[in-house]
């Protein structure tokens, strides 16, 4: 018992000092991340600010395939995007820049748990949105990424399956941007982005795309609400109509403003479109599946709403019944 006591001790003094040293080397590491992006924001000169960029890259890369990257937050890094899900099985790391002619470059990269190996992987993110032909139908991977810097991470299972849904944003160009409601998953411990598991929506979705005007703003957030729901309740008597009540629900959902035309002549021109804030739309998770609600009106709880969210936008008004908007 003794010599496990000794032994046990030995093992503490020997252990902390390793385990001070590795912090210190995250440290040092995450200090050089911060202040490099900080010269990179700071660097008007879009050649300086790519040559810069591909620094940090490798210096990310660097640092999370060190022995239990995965246990460290990178805290003080707050210009860029760290997301990990609450099993963490999954971290996802994403930034952008802006080149000459306006368009939006996402890069990233992917920490993801392989059962086989028993350690985690790193996959850095190739952004193709520019060249991804009919996104919204695509299954895509690291190597072939609509990119974008995602906000929120969302773990759901159906059945044995796990998935992690990304809200995000794609600053597009100097035409439009987009909202997105990405999927990953890990099929044979290899990560794949997009999966149909949305319903009552577009056929065959596997990302959700917004797009809209670039001098625009949409909200889109995953947040519990107390959501009153239209819904129809008969009247007893035969000769009277139905009439409209509200029922309401206090659930998690993905909720966002519904996307209208400045003008009702540009209804075809999704760069001329904007987000309502006074109609919502929504996608509540069933079973692992994500389904389409139309015109909810969202508050949270025990909030009254902005007065300066009160008054409408002065843009054309569609019907207030909605269906399941066409992808872009």
């Amino acid at each position: 018992m003794r010599r496990l006591l000794l032994v046990f001790i030995g093992f503490l003094f020997i252990g902390s000092p390793l385990y001070g040293q590795r912090r210190e080397t995250f440290r040092a590491f995450e200090d050089s991340i911060t202040h490099l992006h900080r010269e990179i924001l700071n660097e008007r000169n879009a050649t300086l600010r790519y040559q810069k960029n591909e620094q940090l890259l490798k210096l990310f890369e660097e640092a999370l395939k060190l022995r239990n990257s995965i246990n460290y937050g990178f805290d003080s890094v707050r210009t860029i995007s760290i997301l990990t899900s609450p099993d963490k099985k999954v971290r996802i790391i994403t930034w952008f820049l802006i080149d000459d002619n306006g368009t939006h470059d996402h890069f990233g990269f992917l920490q993801a748990y392989n059962s086989d190996k028993g350690k985690y992987v790193v996959y850095p993110l190739t952004d193709c949105w520019t060249k991804i032909t009919n996104p919204t139908t695509q299954v895509l991977n690291p190597s072939v990424w609509f990119g974008a810097l995602y906000t929120q991470i969302i773990q759901t299972k159906d059945d044995d399956k796990t998935y992690y849904t990304l809200l995000g944003w794609n600053g597009g160009n100097l035409f439009s941007q987009f909202r997105v409601i990405e999927v990953l998953s890990l099929t044979h411990n290899k990560p794949v982005f997009g999966a149909t598991i949305f319903r009552n929506y577009a056929k065959r979705t596997t990302r959700v795309l917004f797009e809209f005007a670039p001098v625009g703003r949409m909200n889109l957030s995953y947040e519990k609400q107390s959501v009153a729901q239209r819904v129809e309740k008969k009247k007893k008597k035969k000769k009277k109509k139905d009439a409209v009540g509200l029922d309401t629900l206090q659930v998690q959902m993905i909720i966002f403003d519904r996307l209208i035309p400045m003008d009702e002549h540009l209804q075809r021109l999704p760069q001329y479109y904007v987000g309502e804030s006074s109609l919502n739309d929504a996608f509540i998770q069933q079973n692992g599946k994500w389904h389409f609600r139309p015109d909810v009106i969202g508050r949270n709880p025990d909030k009254e709403l902005p007065v300066y969210e009160r008054k409408q936008q002065q843009f054309y008004k569609p019907a207030r019944k909605q269906s399941a908007p066409k992808q872009p």
